[in-house]
């Protein structure tokens, strides 16, 4: 993990930035893949220590940045984990052995590469079955395309929601514009 980037979503050139703020998320954190790669560069663009703005973790690890999230639930906050579909495997334990054993709501936001298996076959691995996995350790989802912003930005507002109703975790899988 490296410094925290601070930022209002006012100045953001990526719609989820600005998506971000007005869910009222107060940290950020992920790895991103091709189709958040965008959303990332402008959370790291954005200048440091605005206050009362989004907080941005950037990780190199799914686990990592969920129990970061984690923390930052624990302390009051509302927090966001972006990761790839492939990641989801990497946060398993994390989201199994402390975010809902804790009951600690943690958005995540997941791109779902290999939706209904219109992928290449090494994101169709994980990307087929990744409702079922969910489903399996009882991980509530909700489903927007990454490329509508109206809809992406309905489906965070009611997983963060659902997190803070339930005092759990909830993901919004997000299908790439293509699939």
């Amino acid at each position: 993990m490296s410094a925290t980037t601070t930022c209002t979503g006012r100045d953001a050139e990526d719609p989820l930035v600005a998506i971000a703020a007005r869910v009222g998320f107060t940290l950020v954190t992920g790895v991103p893949d091709s189709p958040l790669s965008e959303f990332a560069s402008a959370l790291s663009a954005l200048a440091p220590a605005r206050p009362g703005g989004l907080d941005y973790v950037p990780g190199t690890r799914e686990d990592s940045c969920l129990a970061v999230a984690a923390g930052e639930a624990l302390a009051g906050g509302r927090p966001l984990v972006f990761m790839k579909s492939a990641g989801f495997g990497n946060c398993l334990d994390v989201l199994t052995s402390l975010v809902q054993v804790y009951s600690i709501p943690v958005v995540l936001l997941v791109s779902w590469a290999g939706h209904a298996g219109r992928d290449v076959p090494h994101h169709n691995v994980i990307g087929e079955p990744l409702q079922a996995l969910c489903d399996a350790v009882g991980l509530p989802t909700r489903v927007a395309a990454l490329d509508d912003a109206a809809d992406l930005e309905l489906q965070l507002m009611a997983a963060a929601e659902a997190a803070a109703r339930t005092s759990g975790p909830v993901a919004v899988l997000g299908i790439p514009a293509g699939l």
